[in-house]
């Protein structure tokens, strides 16, 4: 597998779970156990390295004032979401976070921790076994950028600030 193929296979399974992302995780499961378990390392690898690559100071900080606070877990979760929908989402947003704003609802948290999965589950349904430990990575990444302070990001996201602000607005609204 190859990221054209992965990222045809995100777009596709977004598209056919039109958006709804626990059916989307089934759908990824689904397609990855019928293909063969190199195929499923090799997804495992892209989606790790994607990961990886957001690891972006300016995208934590706008997932911060987007999810009302942001941890490192909660970070991986939100790179999985952002991934999840598709490459030009997730192309733009590294460019320019701020362009979420018209993406997250008012009442949903931009993360996806069970996106981060799917090749685990993937490789049980169709070996029956755990996926092997040498696929897992055993560095963590290096922060790329610079965070800014929290009483300035504001000023970094405006747009993002203007809609999610402190979070104060959006906790009665969330599950």
């Amino acid at each position: 597998m190859d990221i054209e193929f992965f990222w045809n296979l995100i777009e596709k399974t977004f598209e056919d779970s039109k958006g709804d992302l626990p059916k989307q995780v089934d759908l990824l499961i689904e397609l990855l156990a019928q293909r063969s378990v190199d195929d499923i390392a090799d997804y495992k690898s892209i989606l790790d390295n994607l990961l990886d690559y957001a690891y972006d100071a300016g995208l934590w900080d706008a997932a911060v004032i987007i999810n009302c606070g942001c941890s490192d877990d909660s970070f991986r979760d939100f790179r999985a979401w952002l991934i999840a929908h598709g490459k030009e989402v997730y192309e733009k947003a590294l460019a320019n976070p701020e362009i979420l704003v018209d993406l997250v609802k008012m009442d949903e948290w931009a993360d996806d921790e069970l996106f981060l999965y799917v090749p685990e589950y993937a490789y049980e349904r169709k070996t029956g076994q755990d996926l092997p430990a040498y696929l897992y990575k055993k560095e963590s990444p290096k922060l790329r950028g610079t965070s800014w302070p929290e009483e300035t990001r504001k000023n970094r996201f405006p747009k993002l600030w203007a809609k999610f602000g402190e979070g104060t607005n959006r906790w009665s609204l969330l599950p």
